[in-house]
């Protein structure tokens, strides 16, 4: 850069671009850049010769110079924009007389004359005969350590006599290039412009003489004058320098500092370079500091050939694998002692009392050390002038005090910013006494303390200094005896002590208080907040009686009905809250919108602050994540989600791209999962409404609807958009991944609406129970007892143990308007399940049910997971509870009476012990055609259906499907079902009732309105179609009947993927990585891209990848293995410490 406080330094240019030889010097001949730094090398065998630089018109004989010529030295100049190489070798006719071998371009020549050679290689590139003087560039032979560095300074003009006239040569500002200068020569109103100056000059000169004359430039302008050179640094901070470390000389071009003493406070923009060899060729070697982070580029041949990073320059010369026995921070030049004088001056500015005048420097100071710390309208140039006006020493707290606001108080930071701007403009601290003693403190600008200091202390010694003398009576002490004789005397409560001591606690600090009155510093702390509440010394207040009015029954009941809505909540089927011993209830929205919706309902209920409240603790728990809960949701939803995330980091780098992909997702996951249900209409009464729009429409959804649907829900289209900008940025060899992913997230979407519909089924059948009815929900828990109670894992895993089967019965008790609930659970030593799923054989032993117990089954439902078997699962949780509880008592489970005594205090819960009847007839059961996407059952017991099975996809929804007596015969292949004669053994009878408060269901529909429904239905029956528009994806999508279990294509089961050899290596080896070193611990999902990056590299096939579950699964398994082996070593080696020793 060219400026007023910038420097050009050709050299380090040159050396950045070129990078073709280990050591030499460059001297630009057309650039006017030349550098003075000729030098006698007194090491050196040989005769010296004369040589006669030429320079007529501008030297003197006092300019000639003697040096020896070096075999093998080597040159780099620019002539006409080209690089010319001279090299100096041996002349094999006349040993005493060297060669000089220019290159440039290919092009070569040799000569004994270092003109000649480099006039000849110019005349057969550029066809002229212009003549070179090859001695100027021969003669910059010295060593780095006199090599003189200078800016080139915009502006400068020079006058120079040339053949009897006078040459006026001005540096210009290149349009072109900022960073090269250029030089306006004029004479006699003859000019010329160049970014040479020996270029500008030698032109006017010919214009004027008619004369070939080649004048240097960099002389003519006076660049090999100390005078002229020492003014060009006027007001420049630092001239670039060389640094020699062993054969390596290290150009130090750039400065920055920073705080960071791993880089000796090297900062952003510390520039340095050297030549070595890269790739067995010479190159340049550039270390640079750019932010927090130290590089190193290397050119070759005018381009950059490589880069390294790293955070310190061990760690960034320790990866080049360049250069490894020297020191890095040397290598970069920042142990250097230059290096550090310069990198603390820019740091840390300061001056001598004598440089008070220097205005820059002191503005610098004050910027550095106060500006920031400080008001801003301190006018700290008047503070000092008048210092020097009134003496040697002051107080420096009463002198500030002047130049600050009335009352201004200053804080420890802006005190310590003052101490240290004065000490860096040459004050002293001479005060005699410590801090703790007094606050005011004595400064003095003379140039030699000593003195003052010396004098001072001696005053302090002598007792001039002290506020009070010795010998004068002490009025403060004899306040601190009097006040601690009066705590003495009065005792620790709040009207002794404590009020007493409150009348000066405000106004002393704790070490104060603590000195003179030996007090605590608790007292301390009460005696001011008696202070702050009722007045210094004054009598205590009387605490006003607070009488706090409890919730009524209605308000409690109200909260718990809205917490019973699994539209609020999702009840955990496995945790239970520790301190009430309740299932987990995991809120479906945030605190707030819940607060809303409860107010909408209650709007007399209890306040948002009660509200808020009761949801505090373990129990009511938000989470955005329910995967877990139900297995379609985690494998259609959650996981899906997953494994597109982990897809999106993977393979796309462009970051903006990848960040809109994942905030995405994130959106379209938490649409489905928190308000996709909230647009479904379902009426009172249990029956799916009609919407306009085609997703939201779940008549439609169930293939019942045949009213138009015009509109699209924007967040469902978000569904297709979002696939189709994840093809756009993917391969295509994900597309068909990508397709899976989006029927299987429709597939979720369509669970959210069986969910939806069956769980307001669940309310509308508890809503019409009367004295007569029952509601059962039947569930399996294949497990009871807790994993800490068993004896070793492998009889868990076989299956050993206790099964409970359980009947929840939901009955209504109209006199106090609730529902009773009571569990039955039956315990069994009896594993086997079959019969209890969705199978042929239950629905067919159903049937006989009004003939062996007189009980008409209306209906049998199987549920998604969601409101009922949310009930029974948070029933198990009671259960896993109170067997843990009965355990930490110092019981054990060792029979099944210990489940009975364990689980029997469970509100509303019989338990018994079951012993299935089994008969040993082996008949396989044909399979009632459908039955898995069949979730409605009916047995009728009058009527055209007597002794048939219906079955239908869901409650309300399509028509029955009928198997008559003979096609279930013809299923049951002739097998006998007899009424089974289980052993049961005696219920247990519960102390405590389970009773729930009762939802009503409003059932007041306008008559009218539904009669207008009918109507306009009937007409568009009779004369519209079903209008399914082909405007958006969703038409095509959302096909009519998509989210019924038989419309949704089920994917075929593939075949068990087991993880490979190589694959288990390169887990365990991250696995172990991670235990050893947990910073570099990996998740499931951060060792799938590890492995993805290994199907990127050719190094593995994607087809051998494990899924994000699989490696999950993995890390638990082998965790377990890795564990249980230690723990065996470990006993070992205990054992074998134990041995006694054998002789």
């Amino acid at each position: 850069m060219v400026g007023n406080k910038k420097y050009v330094s050709d050299q380090h240019t040159l050396a950045e671009q070129v990078g073709k030889y280990t050591s030499f010097q460059i001297v630009e001949l057309t650039r006017g850049a030349v550098v003075k730094s000729i030098a006698l090398l007194k090491k050196i065998s040989g005769q010296s010769i004369k040589v006669s630089l030429g320079l007529s018109n501008i030297s003197n004989q006092e300019n000639i110079t003697y040096f020896p010529i070096r075999l093998g030295q080597k040159i780099c100049t620019i002539l006409n924009g080209q690089y010319f190489f001279i090299t100096v070798k041996t002349n094999e006719k006349n040993y005493s007389i060297p060669q000089y071998f220019c290159e440039c371009n290919n092009v070569t020549d040799i000569s004994s004359s270092s003109s000649t050679a480099i006039s000849n290689v110019y005349k057969k590139l550029f066809k002229k005969t212009t003549r070179y003087s090859g001695p100027l560039g021969l003669s910059n032979i010295s060593n780095q350590e006199n090599i003189t560095y200078f800016p080139i300074r915009l502006g400068q003009k020079i006058c120079t006599i040339l053949n009897g006239q006078y040459f006026f040569i001005t540096v210009k500002t290149n349009e072109k290039n900022y960073s090269i200068p250029q030089y306006f020569c004029e004479c006699n109103n003859v000019t010329d412009i160049s970014s040479s100056s020996s270029t500008a000059i030698s032109n006017v000169y010919k214009k004027l003489f008619k004369k070939t004359t080649r004048y240097s430039g960099p002389l003519v302008m006076g660049w090999n004058n100390k005078e002229i050179i020492q003014k060009l640094y006027k007001g420049v901070e630092w001239i670039p320098f060389s640094i020699s470390v062993d054969i390596y000389e290290i150009f130090v071009y750039s400065i920055g500092t920073s705080s960071n003493s791993l880089l000796l406070h090297g900062g952003n923009n510390y520039k340095a370079s050297l030549v070595h060899f890269y790739e067995r060729r010479q190159a340049i070697f550039v270390s640079k500091i750019e932010k927090k982070n130290c590089k190193i580029k290397i050119y070759q041949d005018s381009l950059l050939a490589k880069v390294f990073v790293g955070t310190t320059p061990d760690e960034v010369w320790e990866k080049s694998g360049f250069i490894q026995k020297f020191k890095r921070r040397e290598l970069f030049g920042l142990e250097n002692k230059k290096t550090q004088e310069i990198l603390y001056n820019y740091r840390v500015p300061s001056c001598l009392i004598h440089e008070w005048d220097n205005i820059d420097l002191m503005e610098k100071i004050f910027v550095y050390h106060l500006k920031r710390r400080t008001i801003a309208s301190i006018n700290y140039k008047d503070f000092l002038f008048t210092w020097e006006k009134n003496g040697t020493i002051i107080e420096i707290y009463s002198e500030l005090k002047k130049y600050y606001p009335i009352n201004y108080e200053f804080n420890e930071r802006e005190w310590y910013a003052w101490r240290s701007f004065l000490q860096a403009i040459g004050c002293v601290d001479i005060t005699p006494w410590s801090k703790e003693e007094s606050k005011f403190q004595l400064w003095t600008r003379a140039s030699d303390s000593t003195n003052d200091k010396a004098t001072l202390e001696n005053l302090y010694k002598l007792e001039f200094l002290v506020e009070i003398p010795v010998r004068v009576s002490n009025a403060t002490q004899i306040f601190w005896s009097c006040f601690n004789n009066a705590l003495t005397q009065n005792k620790k409560i709040h009207d002794g002590k404590r009020r007493i001591l409150s009348i000066i606690a405000e106004n002393f600090t704790y070490s104060q208080l603590q000195e003179n009155l030996k007090v605590g510093t608790h007292l301390i702390s009460e005696a001011r907040k008696h202070a702050r509440l009722n007045g210094c010394g004054m009598p205590p207040l009387s605490k006003p009686i607070i009488t706090r009015l409890k919730f009524t029954s209605e308000k409690l009941e109200q909260f718990e009905k809205f917490f019973m809505d699994r539209d609020i909540v999702n009840m955990s089927s496995y945790k239970s809250d520790n301190k009430s011993g309740l299932p987990i209830l995991y809120l479906q929205d945030q605190k707030q919108m819940l607060w809303e919706r409860f107010h909408e309902c209650y709007p007399n209920g209890i306040r948002r602050t009660a509200f808020m409240t009761r949801l505090q603790g373990s129990r009511y728990v938000y989470k955005d994540n329910l995967g877990g809960l139900c297995s379609e949701c985690n494998e259609c939803g959650y996981e899906v989600f997953g494994e597109i995330t982990v897809l999106i980091k993977a393979n796309i780098n462009e970051e903006v791209i990848c960040k809109e992909l994942l905030d995405n997702s994130q959106t379209l996951r938490r649409y489905i999962r928190r308000d996709f249900s909230k647009q479904f209409q379902i009426s009172t009464i249990g029956e799916a409404q009609h919407d306009s729009c085609i997703t939201h429409c779940l008549r439609y959804a169930f293939g019942s609807c045949n009213l138009s649907h015009p509109d699209t829900c924007s967040n469902c289209e978000l569904l297709f958009t979002f696939f189709n900008k994840m093809k756009k940025n993917l391969s295509l060899e994900f597309h068909e991944q990508l397709d899976n992913y989006q029927k299987k997230i429709i597939k979720w979407m369509g669970h959210h609406a069986r969910k939806t519909y069956l769980n307001k089924q669940v309310k509308v059948n508890l809503d019409e129970l009367d004295n007569d009815d029952a509601v059962l929900i039947v569930n399996y828990k294949m497990k009871i007892v807790p994993q800490t109670v068993r004896e070793i894992k492998k009889d868990w895993y076989g299956k050993r143990g206790w099964a409970l089967h359980t009947v929840l019965i939901y009955t209504k008790d109209i006199n106090i308007n609730r529902i009773n609930v009571q569990a039955f659970d039956h315990w069994s030593d009896d594993t086997h399940n079959g019969s209890h799923y969705h199978c042929t054989e239950l629905m067919i032993i159903l049937g006989h049910w009004y003939e062996w117990y007189n009980i008409i089954p209306r209906k049998w439902i199987f549920l998604e997971a969601g409101e009922a078997k949310t009930s029974i699962d948070s029933h198990h949780a009671q259960i896993s509870q109170a067997m843990k509880r009965y355990i930490r008592l110092g019981s054990n489970i060792e029979s099944g009476d210990d489940i009975e005594e364990a689980i029997k205090n469970i509100a509303g819960t019989h338990v018994a012990n079951l012993m299935p009847s089994r008969s040993n007839e082996k008949n396989i059961l044909e399979t009632i055609h459908g039955i898995r996407v069949l979730q409605e059952w009916s047995w009728p017991t009058d009527g055209e259906n007597v002794g048939f099975i219906l079955g239908r996809s869901l409650p309300g929804i399509g028509d029955w499907k009928k198997w008559s007596p003979v096609q279930i015969e013809k299923i049951s292949k002739n097998k006998i079902f007899e009424k089974p004669d289980p052993i049961c053994s005696t219920h247990t009878q519960s102390t405590k009732s389970w009773t729930v408060p009762i939802i009503t269901l409003s059932k007041n529909i306008d008559v009218e309105e539904n009669k207008n429904i009918e109507n306009i239905q009937e007409f568009l029956d009779t004369n519209i179609s079903m209008d399914i528009g082909e405007d958006s994806i969703s038409h095509f999508e959302f096909t009519y009947g998509w989210a019924l279990k038989e419309n949704q294509k089920n994917k075929q089961c593939e075949p068990i993927k087991r993880i490979n050899d190589r694959v288990k290596n390169l887990l365990e080896t991250m696995f172990h990585t991670g235990t050893a070193n947990p910073r570099q611990k990996l998740s499931a999902e951060q060792m799938y891209t590890e492995l993805l990056e290994q199907v990127h590299q050719g190094e593995m096939i994607e087809e051998k990848l494990p899924k994000v579950s699989t490696i999950a699964n993995w890390i638990s398994a082998f965790s377990r293995k890795w564990k249980t082996a230690m723990a065996v070593r470990s006993l070992e080696e205990t054992e074998n410490l134990n041995l006694p020793n054998s002789y």
